[in-house]
């Protein structure tokens, strides 16, 4: 066996990371205060989760109790923000503003737990000149309250072509000026870089130690760029919502099930919304009481039942308490807490519905194309699934754009070669309609491929069940096909 040669900080890098010595890079900058502490309280009841009052003063949450603080501060710009000036604690000048969330944080630090983290969503402000306000986080959390600085997110809430419109002088060198389609998000941990007691510490004395995190989802959610449509401000009722994507995302990286999560700046409930979803406990301040209604609104709505499903695509298995199928919640509950990938979960979704699977990753020649999984039906007819995107909740699937195109590229490749048998593209997430990639997968239609399922949606794995049982290799059923799209392929 080849001992690999371990590798050290140079002037250039390396070109690899295994055993790699970084003290000399370390040495150059002060040391970081590390803490032993490894106190955690076990969970206990929250009397108040919707709090209209000061964060800087957060009694009902106990010290040292908090796994993760997720929020995003008002801006300090705009109509909104003028309008609240005279409500009590409002600051009136941006270093008042700086000072109010040093005192926030300051509350935030103390209420965390060891290892517990901090994410602070923020946004850059002015043009002339511009303001670097995650700068001024940075310092106040690093530097001001003595926090480990863990990196810095960047939330991509546009493609390029859109964003802010301050164009300076267009097309001209004169005074161009940057658009804005991204936010900041600063992650910090307090006293420690890993959470306080080891998984197998928490589970013996009953602390919070069940990781809610898919193998793909650690995969997407570990990169340092996050894109997240924007929120309507309008469909919720507050200037400047963050969508819960956000926040949910970070929950889910940084938290066990039933860790306490708190937002300092709550506003419409976002990250109590998430929480609440991911099977958290959350506590929120506002100043507003109206704010703290929506957000007491919105929770509420996240935990009552899921309507029956309507339209063609069936119902998409929620992430929090709504009422789905024990197959649905069977299959879900086993793939994260074994932390499989796609192929794994389509594997298993087509073994309980009933197909017998005869070959994995079959290559085909001539067309640089890989058939996912060959499978057979009650009758003995052979079937082709296609495993499409990631099982992750963050853009996964065929939600992206770029996804669906190269499944629509394989099916393309296969359509000669497959002949009459049929061609179905799993995922964990079909494309909204009417977005680009739903349009783009109509357009293409049942001669591209046989049928698009939803591997945890109650109507895919019906479907599934009923193409298992055999003498339907040549009928898709309605689902993913509306009426109409089927009446097009019986007259074509």
């Amino acid at each position: 066996m080849t001992v690999r040669r371990t590798t050290s900080t140079s002037n250039f890098g390396v070109s690899a990371r295994e055993s790699h010595d970084s003290a000399p890079f370390y040495d150059r900058f002060r040391a970081p205060e590390l803490s032993d502490d490894q106190n955690v309280p076990l969970p206990a009841e929250i009397e108040e989760a919707f709090v209209c009052g000061d964060a800087r003063k957060m009694d009902g949450v106990a010290d040292g109790s908090v796994a993760l603080v997720v929020t995003s501060p008002p801006y300090f710009a705009g109509k909104q923000y003028e309008q609240e000036l005279e409500r009590e604690g409002v600051p009136s000048s941006y270093l008042e503003y700086l000072e109010m969330l040093t005192d926030v944080f300051a509350e935030c630090v103390r209420k965390l737990e060891p290892g517990g983290r901090i994410a602070v969503n923020v946004a850059n402000l002015g043009r002339k000149p511009y303001r670097s306000l995650s700068a001024d986080v940075i310092r106040i959390l690093q530097h001001d309250l003595g926090l480990l600085l863990r990196g810095e997110l960047i939330w991509q809430k546009a493609e390029g072509a859109s964003g802010s419109c301050a164009w300076g002088s267009f097309r001209s060198a004169a005074n161009p000026v940057l658009r804005d389609i991204t936010e900041r998000v600063i992650v910090a941990s307090k006293g420690r870089f890993d959470r306080a007691r080891s998984v197998k510490q928490r589970a013996a004395e009953g602390l919070p130690h069940e990781s809610t995190l898919m193998t793909e989802d650690f995969m997407a959610l570990t990169l340092d760029i996050w894109s997240i449509p924007s929120e309507s401000a309008r469909r919720v009722g507050h200037p400047a919502p963050f969508p819960v994507e956000l926040p949910e995302q970070l929950i889910r990286l940084f938290t066990f099930k039933n860790d306490l999560i708190v937002d300092p700046f709550m506003g419409s409930g976002s990250t109590l919304v998430a929480a609440a979803r991911l099977g958290r406990r959350f506590v929120g301040y506002d100043l507003d009481p109206s704010y703290v209604d929506i957000a007491r609104r919105r929770v509420g709505e996240a935990f009552a039942p899921a309507p029956p499903a309507a339209g063609p695509a069936g119902r998409r298995l929620a992430v929090g308490p709504t009422i789905v199928s024990d197959r649905v919640e069977d299959v879900h509950s086993r793939a994260t807490a074994e932390g499989k990938a796609a192929h794994q979960v389509a594997g298993q979704v087509l073994a309980d519905a009933g197909f017998a699977i005869v070959e994995r990753n079959r290559r085909i020649p001539k067309t640089g194309v890989t058939i996912d999984v060959v499978a057979t039906d009650g009758d003995g007819a052979t079937w082709f699934f296609d495993v499409v995107g990631s099982f992750t909740s963050h853009r996964g699937g065929m939600l992206r754009t770029d996804t669906v195109w190269k499944s629509l590229g394989r099916a393309s490749a296969l359509k000669r070669w497959r002949g009459e048998v049929p061609l179905v593209l799993l995922t964990s997430h079909l494309p909204r309609r009417p977005s680009e990639g739903d349009t783009a997968l109509r357009a293409a239609g049942t001669d591209a491929f046989f049928d698009a399922i939803e591997m945890l949606s109650t109507d895919g794995l019906e479907r599934l069940a009923r193409y298992a049982k055999g003498g339907l290799a040549d009928d898709p059923q309605p689902g993913y096909w509306t009426t109409h799209d089927l009446a097009r392929r019986r007259s074509s």
